[in-house]
């Protein structure tokens, strides 16, 4: 009966559900440059839960990086260079996409990763911001809004304008 049921509605269901579903999440989820940033949904390495509300008044530079990903991993290492170069009151968090089985504490002790590390275990962060890849990063100015999104590594040119600007 419910087999009859479902092949008579077909696509239609299908196209029904799916329309329901988007309007059903918020856009405000969503990271747009030029927009408020999404809250994330991240943890630190001790199990705190991090917010970005805590960092409000300064710039912050998200970047969203994966344990396999070796071009994350030096341009987290550079990242670290030129803010301390620069003396930056930049807020620099790299947050994991792995997933709740990564050994990430691990990885930041091999790496020497000295930046806020922050965990998005359920990948929720990933999805607000729309990650498809690593490394991704965004800055957020300190009112909270959206000023730059970068897929792949940041150019220089970006970098000397964050951190010497």
């Amino acid at each position: 009966m419910i087999k009859k049921v479902i092949k008579k509605l077909g696509k239609s269901a299908v196209v029904f559900c799916c329309g329901f579903a988007l309007i059903a999440c918020e856009k405000d989820d969503i990271a747009e440059v030029g927009k408020q940033a999404p809250e994330i949904a991240t943890f630190d390495l001790q199990g705190n839960k991090a917010e970005l509300a805590k960092w409000r008044g300064k710039t912050v530079l998200l970047s969203f990086w994966s344990e396999t990903c070796g071009v994350c991993l030096a341009e987290l290492k550079e990242l670290e260079t030129w803010h301390s170069q620069a003396a930056s009151d930049v807020k620099l968090i790299a947050i994991n996409v792995d997933g709740e089985k990564a050994n990430t504490q691990k990885t930041v002790e091999k790496r020497q990763i000295n930046q806020l590390v922050l965990k998005d275990q359920l990948k929720i962060t990933a999805e607000r911001y729309q990650v498809i890849g690593t490394p991704t990063s965004f800055v957020i100015d300190p009112n909270g809004k959206i000023l730059y999104k970068f897929e792949g590594l940041i150019p220089k040119d970006k970098l000397d304008e964050l951190f010497k600007g």
